[in-house]
């Protein structure tokens, strides 16, 4: 007994988690749905606007109330530049051209 010696302790390391850089700066999201899926129902679905944002949570606007949900279950929404244009109502008669850029929807 006099040679037995404890057993070291572990020491469990809190994993790093991901954060997309356009996080912090996106206006719109797609929110996952966490039911379960019958067929060929969306995974997500959206896009909402934020209001408020913290390190990891998000208050999004969604069907007309806030919902405040945390950011592992949003994904960013990207749109084409002209639809952003046409979403907002600006350029109405303005033709849209034959190229398309897909870029971040910051608002």
């Amino acid at each position: 007994m006099q040679y037995l010696s404890p057993m070291t302790t572990r020491h469990h390391e809190q994993n790093t988690i991901f954060m997309s850089k356009n996080l912090t700066t996106c206006s719109h999201f797609f929110l996952r749905t966490d039911s379960s899926n019958k067929g060929l129902q969306y995974l997500y679905e959206g896009p909402y606007k934020v209001i408020d944002r913290t390190e990891m949570m998000f208050r999004i606007l969604r069907h007309g109330k806030e919902l405040s949900v945390s950011f592992d279950r949003l994904k960013l929404a990207c749109v084409l530049k002209e639809l952003m244009e046409i979403s907002a109502g600006k350029n109405k008669e303005k033709k849209m051209s034959s190229q398309s850029e897909e870029v971040p929807y910051i608002g």
